[in-house]
């Protein structure tokens, strides 16, 4: 991540909407899970997909409809007749820690983070399989046919979503210009590990939908918003073994056997040490601490 990015980015969206004074941002956590579109008519969900390429997914509606934070009806007298919700699924920590305790006493294969976690019980074949599963699903974005059946920001118009039923994120924020921007980014960071679902960045949009407009999109990608990742997450282990595989053609690759540690939503047992000028250059042992 780079503040002058940020600061760039800020600085193209003024520029082309031709003011000086700060643009106001709405600032979400970016889930690690799985972008979905629901589709509602005259309040009653009809399909959902998977985003897949941005302009076609997979099916998913039968397995949608069996997560609890899903509305199959959308409530209030201001619903639209036709409206489309996106938002992530994604799986809390909690409850992956426990789906992967009741796998691994089964004897059946384990996921390696809440994300693959949250893909793969979406994509069940059986919505039985999928209703077992501890998923959550939080929206991000709404459209209409009618734009004037909305409010003016997408602030309001995501809290016009809470109202119909969907769960929205708490962490979101508004901030006034880059530099509150940047503020917003290093207080998220700060939560981030006391989160009860994992986040890798966060998404800044242009609040005013009148501004989301004129800016417009270049190829699919919208000139209005911009999504930070945060640094890798780091954690210490100790090496206990060191191995070398012979490959195919015959070339030989040391590769550490670690003491077992759970980073970045991902268990690291193995890390490759590509070669023996390798090892010299960071003259690790048996033992390090890496």
């Amino acid at each position: 991540f780079s503040e002058d990015e940020l600061r760039d980015f800020d600085r193209r969206v003024k520029d082309r909407l031709g003011i000086t004074e700060d643009v106001e941002y709405v600032c979400e956590p970016k889930l690690d899970g799985l972008a979905v579109s629901l589709h509602y008519e005259n309040g009653a969900l009809t399909t959902a997909a998977t985003r897949g390429d941005g302009y076609s997914g997979e099916d998913i509606t039968a397995n949608i409809r069996t997560i609890p934070s899903v509305p199959l009806k959308l409530r209030g007298d201001d619903v639209p007749d036709l409206v489309e919700v996106r938002g992530e699924v994604y799986m809390p920590k909690d409850g992956f820690e426990q789906l992967n305790r009741r796998l691994a006493e089964r004897g059946e294969k384990t996921f390696v983070n809440p994300r693959n976690a949250a893909a793969g019980s979406l994509r069940q074949k059986k919505s039985t399989v999928t209703a077992r599963r501890p998923l959550e699903m939080c929206a991000y974005s709404v459209a209409v046919t009618d734009e004037s059946l909305l409010p003016d920001t997408q602030w309001e118009g995501l809290k016009r979503v809470q109202s119909w039923g969907f769960r929205i994120n708490p962490e979101m924020r508004k901030a006034r210009g880059a530099e509150e921007c940047l503020e917003a980014y290093s207080e998220l960071m700060d939560k981030r590990d006391g989160l009860p679902y994992e986040i890798d960045g966060i998404v800044f949009r242009v609040n005013r939908l009148d501004q989301q407009k004129a800016l417009g999109f270049v190829s699919r990608a919208p000139r209005w918003a911009i999504a930070q990742k945060f640094p890798a997450q780091e954690e210490l282990t100790v090496i206990e073994d060191v191995e070398f595989q012979v490959g195919r053609t015959g070339a030989v690759t040391p590769v550490a056997r670690l003491k077992p540690v759970f980073v970045g939503g991902v268990t690291v047992s193995n890390a490759t040490l590509h070669n023996m000028d390798e090892i010299r250059r960071l003259d690790v042992h048996i033992g390090d601490t890496v």
